[in-house]
């Protein structure tokens, strides 16, 4: 039976690429490639390249014209007097504060978290933030971990927002799947909703968020694109989150989000918000400030 795997690479010449899948190692001939894998290891050197790919496992055999490669930079040393600063572009997001609409610009290559607690705005502000992303962006990617295509269709429809036609939906859940998907995209924005719902079993139930949320950190930063990850709260009833004034309490941190310790750690800012029944409107915070920049309109 056929199984697509991913796999890695680090080492290959004219003549060999090995294969690195799960842990086992494959010595693959250059010239059983595909033409497009071969002339993709030509124009890319190994020692300043790292692969990642997808490929046929028949049996016990790898099939060599199913290779697709992916080539990065991920833990190449770098000569720092060589390296070029590349100037800091922003992504603008808008939000309905409630004395008026404010913007808040998060640095572009890497990822917003968006937190709340169940059911209070996460998915609206991801939605209301849509159209203006899609002009920032040359492609948008939602993963939906939680809802269906027509819940996000719908939910548009309800909001009366105009679908951007670079708008794409999968619940993709695999960095390298989604690196190849991107091959021709362009500068790409990713949607992920929910991040909470990448869990697993055994021992590790959080092993696969952890995987995910590195891998995909340093595809953002090392190719200039953009997320904005969807997150819960930890559920614990003695967590006050609203203080007597309607707000969010003051000693609320990032330690609140739900999931792995990296999902703050590596983001550039942590926003939240939660419906405040005192004043009858939502209100935000701040948990990690990171680089970003908040404007009035």
């Amino acid at each position: 039976m056929d199984k697509l795997i991913e796999f890695t690479s680090k080492s290959w010449n004219s003549y060999a690429i090995i294969v690195i899948y799960k842990k086992s190692r494959f010595r693959i001939l250059v010239e059983d490639l595909s033409e497009e894998a071969q002339k993709q290891l030509k124009d890319y050197d190994a020692g300043k390249y790292n692969i990642s790919g997808t490929g046929y496992l028949i049996k016990f055999t790898i099939d060599p014209k199913s290779l697709h490669f992916n080539f990065n930079n991920y833990g190449i040393p770098v000569k720092l007097h060589e390296h070029k600063i590349v100037p800091t572009d922003y992504i603008k997001y808008k939000y309905n504060h409630r004395f008026g609409m404010r913007e808040i610009h998060i640095q572009k290559n890497g990822f917003l978290v968006y937190c709340a607690p169940t059911g209070q705005g996460k998915t609206w502000f991801a939605l209301s933030n849509i159209e203006g992303l899609s002009k920032q962006f040359d492609t948008l990617l939602y993963i939906n971990l939680e809802l269906s295509i027509d819940d996000i269709k719908n939910r548009c429809v309800e909001m009366d927002i105009d679908i951007p036609t670079n708008l794409y939906v999968s619940p993709l859940d695999s960095v390298p799947v989604i690196e190849e998907w991107c091959g021709d995209k362009g500068q790409v924005c990713f949607i992920v909703d929910n991040i909470d719902n990448l869990v697993g079993g055994g021992s590790d139930p959080f092993g696969a968020q952890l995987d995910f949320i590195k891998n995909l950190d340093r595809f953002l930063k090392d190719n200039n694109h953009h997320a904005l990850v969807l997150t819960q709260l930890v559920k614990e009833n003695n967590i006050q989150l609203l203080g007597k004034d309607g707000e969010i309490n003051g000693p609320i941190t990032s330690n609140i989000l739900s999931g792995v310790k990296q999902l703050s750690y590596l983001s550039r800012t942590v926003f939240m918000t939660a419906f405040s029944a005192e004043i009858d409107s939502y209100v935000y915070k701040i948990l990690k400030v990171g680089s970003a920049k908040i404007y009035e309109s």
